[in-house]
């Protein structure tokens, strides 16, 4: 874990400092060239200007206005923007090994090499103890004034923050070899040393205003923790303090250097980790003093400043996370402190009531915190947590509705998911362990739907009054959880009074609930769609709807083949003509409502296979010998009702549906039964289709030659 930490921090250090010496150099180089100067601060000759010395041009003001007209070869912007071209593929080829990369690596190097120095000469020279930890300390002076030196001269600023920063690690390095390797420092003095380097490059920091110093200094504050923690044996509030310290280190920079403030949002997660590692047992006052000072950090900023929001969430996650820690065995303590976090929250958000950003930003806080409050303080207890998060829903709601706030709206949609989640692990809620035991009805499942039924209702009853567009599509979305929760429940009740009563027989509860839901989600369908088109909401409704309405269609078709058991077998009055039923309005209303001709051919279809089926499991419970001529029989007979009524009433796709249903027949009459059937069957088949036939003609003739 320690090497984790190194690893994370120099990552984070060569990240930011690449960052940042990148935007310099591209501001540099900009500012150069419309000054007319160089990489190097020079000024520049252009050819084609009236004049052929050099100018030291100081602002874009000054440039002469022959530049930005045409010479005869070319223009002169032209040939600048080229020339740029040309010129900053190579520089910013040059400025990414030569001017950002190769100095880092040489500093690595240097700090490197330092090392091996000193234990390379050892064996042949007499050094003692002091002088090398001397020569160590002597080594990182000469570098830290090097750096300052070069520090003036503009375009070796880069340079020397890294050579400044190298300084500074071999001051950190000498200081923990005389005290890890050399033993010549105690606790208080290793400490204290390695403390006053920390200021001194905070200082820096501040003072040149770079970030690179910064992070180095944080970076030796965690060395510290991992040094001081490995070396020594110090206690665990100590080490919880000296972080806090840290990060009092952090938040006066960024507070002074506000657009630095990515550094707290890598700090404080490294503190948290450092802390449950190192710390075996927290006092709560020192993750309550860690989460203080970045409160106290956010109200001071001045509201010109953009607010960092998401530092504040970061403040409290880790501030929950160390809080789990601190009081792992005892849930309602993190309960009521996060309790006392939501007060706190609340009340700043009162006085932050005239900023309506700050508002909203402390309210989702105190949102946040008391939606944990709730979950430590039920945390054994599903059901009450379902009860809070559904009020808690309903009440965001309103307020919602009154003040017309869409970040409550969509507070209340999270909530009430919370309160969804909260009842899936109930034994009885959406499954039940023991059948035998189950009681219909008043049970455990409809106490846990109730909330949630009711308060999606009253939240949709009220959001849907409001002529905000966004709250709208809230109350929508309501609508439909409130519609889906009341088929799942019933869907789940009938499954389980289903399965109660066929107790021993499987085959039987089987079909039936199947047959039972293909007609719940039939129904489901038809609900779906009517509330897609009578909100004209976006078509996520619509999706679900068409979803749900292919799964039913598709499971009616493939359990629907056999009736089980087909002992009993009602012909037409049975649970599977109820569902083929259910799914031929679907059809009907659908294509009512999208005008599309495909779903009257889908339940005329349904139609057809209903009766195929039927007749299939009245031939197999009566044990019909030559069963196969009925089946030809009622296919003519279903082709010639629906051909009839599209003559009669002139509906092409009932004509164009009956014309293929007799062909059919005619080709399953004349490929298959024939060759299967008694000369009698043979007889009354053919007979039935060519009555058939001459009626329809008749009808069409009759009707259509007038």
């Amino acid at each position: 874990m320690t090497a984790l930490i190194i690893i994370l921090m120099l990552i984070w250090l060569v990240i930011i400092q690449y960052k940042l010496t990148e935007l310099s150099d591209a501001i540099k180089d900009i500012k150069g060239k419309l000054t007319k100067k160089d990489i190097y601060g020079q000024p520049s000759i252009i050819k084609g200007a009236t004049e052929t010395k050099p100018q030291n041009i100081e602002s874009i003001s000054e440039i002469p206005d022959e530049l930005f007209y045409q010479s005869e070869e070319k223009t002169i912007p032209q040939f600048i923007e080229n020339n740029l071209k040309k010129e900053n593929k190579s520089e910013s080829f040059e400025n990414i090994f030569l001017g950002n990369i190769f100095n880092k690596i040489g500093a690595f190097a240097i700090l490197v090499a330092l090392v091996i120095l000193i234990k390379m000469i050892s064996p042949f020279f007499v050094f003692t103890a002091q002088l090398k930890i001397t020569l160590g300390y002597l080594s990182g002076i000469a570098m830290m004034i090097g750096a300052l030196k070069l520090y003036n001269k503009e375009n070796l600023r880069n340079y020397s923050e890294v050579l400044l920063g190298t300084g500074f690690g071999a001051m950190f390095i000498s200081t923990y070899c005389a005290s890890g390797i050399f033993h010549l420092f105690n606790l208080p003095v290793t400490f204290i040393i390695a403390t006053a380097f920390l200021l001194l490059a905070f200082y820096f920091a501040d003072k040149l205003k770079t970030v690179s110093m910064l992070v180095i200094s944080l970076i030796a504050g965690y060395l510290n923790v991992i040094f001081l923690n490995s070396e020594f044996i110090i206690s665990d509030n100590f080490l919880f303090g000296y972080l806090i310290f840290i990060n009092l280190i952090s938040i006066l920079y960024t507070y002074r250097n506000p657009s630095k403030d990515i550094v707290n949002l890598i700090n404080l997660p490294l503190t948290m980790l450092a802390a449950l590692i190192y710390c075996t047992e927290i006092q709560i006052i020192f993750p309550l003093t860690l989460w203080g000072l970045y409160v106290v950090y956010d109200i001071i900023k001045p509201d010109s400043e953009v607010k960092n929001q998401l530092l504040n969430y970061i403040n409290i996650t880790v501030f929950s996370i160390i809080l789990i820690k601190v009081f792992h065995s005892d849930s309602h303590m993190i309960a009521y402190a996060e309790l006392g976090i939501t007060l706190i929250y609340s009340i700043i958000a009162y006085y932050k009531k005239s900023n309506i950003d700050n508002l909203k930003n402390y309210i989702n806080l105190s949102l946040v915190t008391s939606t944990l409050f709730t979950y430590f303080i039920c945390d054994k207890s599903p059901t009450t947590k379902c009860f809070a998060w559904s009020i808690e829903t309903a009440v965001l709601a309103f307020y919602s509705y009154k003040y017309k706030l869409r970040f409550l709206g969509a507070w209340a949609i999270g909530i009430f998911a919370a309160a969804y989640c909260a009842i899936i692990p109930i034994d009885g809620v959406l499954a039940v362990k023991s059948i035998g035991k189950y009681t219909p009805i008043w049970n455990i499942r409809l106490l846990m739907f109730t909330p949630i039924i009711l308060s999606s209702a009253f939240s949709y009853y009220l959001l849907k009054k409001t002529d905000e567009t966004k709250l709208i599509s809230f109350a929508e979305f309501f609508k439909f959880i409130c519609i889906t929760s009341i088929y799942l429940y019933i869907g789940l009740e009938l499954n389980n009074i289903i399965t109660q009563r066929f107790i021993g027989e499987n085959t039987s509860a089987v079909f039936i609930n199947e047959m039972t839901n293909v007609i719940l989600a039939f129904a489901y369908t038809i609900n779906l769609k009517k509330l897609y088109y009578a909100t004209n909401s976006n078509n996520f409704i619509s999706i679900i709807a068409g979803f749900f309405g292919i799964c039913a269609a598709l499971c009616l078709l493939i359990t629907g083949i056999h009736y089980i058991p087909i002992k009993a077998f009602i012909p037409v009055i049975n649970i599977r003509t109820v569902a083929f039923l259910t799914g031929i309005v679907t059809s009907i209303l659908y294509a009512k409502w999208t005008k599309n001709k495909i779903y009257k051919y889908l339940g005329i279809f349904l139609g057809f296979i209903l009766l195929h089926y039927e007749i299939n499991d009245i031939i197999n419970k009566y044990s019909i010998n030559e069963g196969q001529y009925l089946i030809s029989i009622c296919w003519i007979v279903y082709a010639g009702i629906i051909t009839t009524i599209g003559i009669l009433k002139n509906k092409d796709y009932l004509k164009n549906s009956g014309i293929g249903l007799c062909i059919l027949s005619i080709l399953k009459i004349l490929i298959y039964d024939l060759s299967n059937i008694d000369i009698l069957y043979k007889f009354i088949a053919i007979i039935t289709l060519g009555i058939i036939l001459m009626i329809l003609s008749y009808l069409y003739n009759k009707r259509y030659t007038k």
